[in-house]
């Protein structure tokens, strides 16, 4: 049976999001949205692992960890921090927990976490793609994009842009976002590169799909919404 991931988060949007990817990948989700019970429905369920959306001014995660180490189950359940934009840092690190990723995050980096730590039981080939919409998949591992079965050109900056707004579908996501999971932190680019590339990705699956996916949003940045 494949692994059961307990999502912690009161936006049912973003945890149906993030469910359909992991789904994708071969897990099994469980919502929490009452933080305080979610050590317990982790361990009643046999998750493996406990992810928390962890929002501005939150003390869910530092509640998550303390009831972990009081039951001992700190060394059995992997804690996994998601964490948006302006959440205080120190409070993530204070909570000890294993692995945290800054949103937005491309699929990508959870997955191959995931799989390293926790493994997955479920047939590897089955788990490799993630469906985004019908005919539309990430191929994560193979850093691939198939429309229809059919491999799409993108570059590797194109691939990250596209896994970046898939990591958090629905939210627009800035280009100063988009600038740090798309280019090496040493390189300096300049806003108006994110929309050339936005442009060209748009442009690529414009002509495999035949429909526009990528929602641009003045003055913001950009955004794609799972259908």
């Amino acid at each position: 049976m494949s692994a059961l991931l307990a999502i912690v988060s009161r936006d049912a949007d973003y945890y149906l999001m993030l469910s359909y990817i992991l789904r994708g990948a071969g897990y099994r989700t469980v919502l929490v949205d009452i933080p305080n019970e979610a050590v317990a429905i982790a361990e009643e369920r046999g998750a493996a692992a406990i992810i928390v959306d962890c929002q501005p001014g939150s003390q869910i995660l530092a509640d998550i960890a303390s009831s972990l180490g009081e039951k001992g189950l700190a060394d059995e359940l992997t804690l996994i921090a998601l964490v948006a934009e302006k959440a205080a840092y120190l409070d993530i690190l204070k909570a000890d927990v294993d692995e945290s990723f800054t949103r937005p995050m491309p699929p990508e980096r959870l997955l191959s976490y995931l799989h390293g730590e926790i493994g997955n039981s479920s047939d590897e080939a089955s788990g490799r793609f993630v469906p985004i919409y019908d005919d539309l998949k990430l191929d994560v591992s193979g850093r691939r994009v198939l429309v229809r079965g059919m491999p799409v050109n993108l570059s590797p900056i194109e691939f990250r842009l596209l896994s970046a707004l898939m990591g958090d579908a629905g939210r627009v996501l800035s280009r100063a976002e988009l600038i740090a999971v798309a280019w090496p932190k040493s390189a300096f680019v300049e806003p108006r590169t994110v929309d050339v590339h936005i442009g060209r990705l748009r442009r690529a699956l414009r002509r495999a799909l035949g429909r526009d996916l990528i929602r641009t949003v003045p003055k913001e940045g950009y955004a794609i919404d799972v259908a």
